[in-house]
């Protein structure tokens, strides 16, 4: 309920209490709780949100959920979000990607540089909606740079997300902090992942990239279990069948 202009995260557990649980109830329920004007603004906006989710548009809902709430849309638009973090040959602004990493539709892709980069342009407009990690500062505008791309997939920051339930620092410490190991061959940093870039194209070590790919890896696979964490988070008060995640 709290995509719904007019009503907060604190309106929606209020109204959760009492048994509205669906948009519907708005319809028929919003006069004993609301003044009429009130009442007015929420039904007019009923329509809309059937509409957007016909038409299969993740991103009118992405728009208006508050930040920590974003997730809501994973039960209904699971197959449409995409995983996403890339690797680059530097730390600085002008760096290049070296290495795409994608959860997309139940498989793993990886993109590398001098192999099948290029191939990341063919996937990019199929992207429902992009999941990321930082990406609204990072991952995203650097991709955006390196092919040339002007527009693109709605993105949810799962940084953000994570920081409105008191997750905060990095990945690596949120992973813990959620009980995700690392192996070895996943260990690293990203300033690691610069240095084994520079080893694979020095030296031609396959090693090197072997480790970057299983590092980038760990990196993409533990979006999903840090958006079904934020998504728990945002509905550990709702009092009915929590939908399938």
């Amino acid at each position: 309920l709290c995509c719904v202009k007019g009503l907060t995260p604190e309106s929606e557990e209020r109204l959760w209490g009492r048994g509205w649980l669906r948009w519907r109830h708005l319809g028929f329920m919003a006069e004993r709780e609301f003044s009429p004007r009130k009442r007015a603004l929420l039904i007019e906006q009923l329509p809309v949100f059937e509409t957007a989710l016909e038409g299969r548009c993740a991103d009118f809902f992405i728009g208006r959920l508050p930040c920590g709430h974003r997730m809501r849309i994973l039960p209904e638009f699971r197959d449409e979000i995409a995983y996403l973090d890339i690797e680059t040959d530097g730390m600085g602004n002008g760096a290049a990607i070296t290495l795409i990493g994608l959860w997309w539709r139940g498989a793993f892709h990886t993109f590398v540089r001098g192999r099948n980069l290029a191939d990341f342009i063919k996937v990019w407009s199929r992207l429902g909606v992009v999941a990321t990690f930082n990406g609204a500062r990072f991952d995203l505008p650097v991709i955006m740079r390196e092919f040339g791309f002007t527009t693109r997939p709605p993105q949810i920051d799962l940084m953000d997300e994570a920081r409105h339930w008191g997750l905060v620092g990095g990945l690596k410490q949120i992973e813990r902090r959620l009980g995700i190991a690392r192996t070895e061959e996943e260990s690293g940093s990203g300033m690691e992942a610069v240095l084994l870039w520079d080893e694979y194209v020095r030296h031609g070590d396959g090693r090197a990239l072997e480790k970057l790919v299983a590092y980038n890896a760990r990196d993409v696979l533990s979006l999903p279990r840090l958006a079904h964490h934020v998504l728990s988070q945002s509905l550990r008060n709702y009092p009915g069948p929590l939908p399938e995640q």
